[in-house]
């Protein structure tokens, strides 16, 4: 080997080094989860529920992190291995000047399984509220996703027979956390806003006479088109039919005469339902302080092969201003098919 080739390999090494490490200063290290923080946020950004409400429950979670096994694309929750105290604040009132006319208390608690409670258990979150400030906090337990906090509230103050024009209820925000050795941070910028749904508008629980043949049998071709044993259904089979308008759309619920174990205490029996409920496609706002008004829904239903198929609602309702305890809806749709309008007759 001659000099000019000893010369050229060492060049040719040191371009190769050289290129190395600058495609080596290109490459982001992976960071490491435990330099990402664990965040505390609000389950929700709003809820509401008709005025002679008792409770108003508000869930406060940790947000899901990147998952590095990489089995569950929208992330993991890593509880906290420490238990922080979240403080918050209520405000913003609407409708009412002093918290303490409408709020008295609360309680905050977490679940432990589908039946039991962390106050089954008597575990203490040290839930505080000043009712003269709004101000309060609570313990975020080590080893959970999630708690509740849920408000007692004076169920007579705006429960009234008037229909209200202006809006009511308060916005709850997370404010701070206690000190941690974990990375840990709470999210201060989202709120959750509570509003009070006025019951002598379209608001609240609605039932069908299901011993009327012809609103019986109007029912059975609206819903039935959705599920085929509420198609199948005698008028001898149900106990009661209800219809409830809420904070995020409706809720059906059918209670039959049939009963079964209770899931969490078997020596119970409770009745079987059937349930079907759907969002609003419009502005929910839209129906307050008024007695007629249109109403449009949609929901996905699961079919037997998994395929998640989309149903929508639209129509009308009146409520009698001579009798505002009677409604009459008028709705269409589709789902798979067509589905004609159909007229019900609805009484609280």
């Amino acid at each position: 080997m001659n000099k000019y080739t000893q010369v050229g390999l060492v060049l040719l090494t040191c371009g190769l080094l050289a290129a190395c490490d600058k495609r080596h200063d290109d490459v982001v290290e992976p960071i490491s989860l435990e330099k990402f923080p664990k965040q505390i946020v609000l389950s929700d950004e709003g809820d509401g529920d008709i005025e002679d409400e008792d409770k108003v429950s508000i869930g406060i979670e940790l947000l899901k992190q990147y998952d590095p096994s990489g089995e569950e694309l929208e992330g993991v929750v890593n509880p906290l291995k420490e238990a922080v105290t979240v403080s918050f604040e209520i405000k913003d009132l609407e409708g009412f000047s002093n918290l303490s006319d409408y709020v008295k208390g609360g309680t905050a608690f977490y679940e432990i399984d589908d039946c039991t409670t962390s106050e089954d258990e008597s575990i203490d979150l040290n839930f505080s509220l000043d009712l003269a400030t709004g101000k309060g906090s609570v313990v975020f337990p080590a080893g959970v996703e999630s708690i509740e906090i849920e408000l007692e509230t004076d169920e007579d103050f705006f429960d009234d027979k008037t229909l209200n024009t202006e809006k009511r209820g308060f916005t709850f925000a997370l404010t701070g956390i206690s000190a941690s050795t974990e990375n840990v941070v709470v999210n201060t910028a989202n709120e959750f806003a509570y509003l009070v749904l006025d019951d002598e508008a379209v608001f609240g629980e609605w039932e069908v006479d299901a011993s009327d043949a012809t609103e019986f049998a109007a029912f059975k071709n609206l819903f039935g088109s959705f599920d085929e044993s509420i198609a199948n259904l005698e008028s001898t089979d149900v106990d009661k039919i209800e219809i409830e308008f809420g904070y995020e759309g409706f809720q059906l619920k059918v209670t039959l005469n049939e009963t079964e174990p209770d899931e969490c205490d078997a020596s119970e029996l409770v009745n079987k339902e059937i349930e079907l409920e759907g969002e609003y496609g419009g502005d929910m706002e839209d129906l307050f302080a008024t007695l007629n008004g249109s109403l449009e829904f949609s929901e996905e239903i699961e079919q037997e092969d998994g395929k998640l198929v989309e149903f929508t609602l639209e129509g009308e309702y009146v409520i009698d201003p001579a009798d505002t305890e009677k409604l009459t809806l008028t709705l269409k749709g589709e789902y798979l098919d067509d589905i004609p309008e159909t007229i019900l007759h609805l009484k609280k």
